[in-house]
């Protein structure tokens, strides 16, 4: 019986680290998703993708409210997510610059074209 009851000590010494352990990662996660969402502002997501960064405004905002009441674990899945969508909106914002630049290349590329028929013809 007395061997049994031996781990009891142990695991209470090893609680605290890792409550210390999920609130690092929670912190490492909240910087990420902070930083993500920073990143997708500068690539200019207010401008071409809207919702998916609201949407990790909304969820950076529920992290921060989770990391302040401790709860490290709702903390580090609400970071994540916005993390995710700040990647998103970085992504969407890079893909319709990438579309207008295309357009305007083709505009000007059928311009050239026109140009030269016309002189050739």
């Amino acid at each position: 019986m007395r061997q049994s009851l031996r781990w009891i000590p142990a695991l209470l010494l090893t609680l605290p680290l890792a409550a210390w352990g999920g609130q690092r990662e929670a912190e490492l996660a909240l910087a990420r998703a902070s930083s993500s969402v920073a990143a997708a502002q500068r690539a200019g997501a207010d401008e071409f993708a809207r919702d998916p960064l609201a949407t990790s405004h909304a969820a950076l905002a529920q992290a921060e409210r989770a990391c302040l009441a401790r709860a490290w674990l709702d903390c580090e899945h609400a970071a994540e997510r916005a993390q995710a969508d700040a990647r998103l909106a970085e992504a969407r914002t890079r893909q319709l610059r990438a579309e207008a630049n295309t357009e305007r290349l083709a505009t000007a590329l059928n311009a050239l074209r026109d140009e030269l028929s016309f002189r050739g013809g």
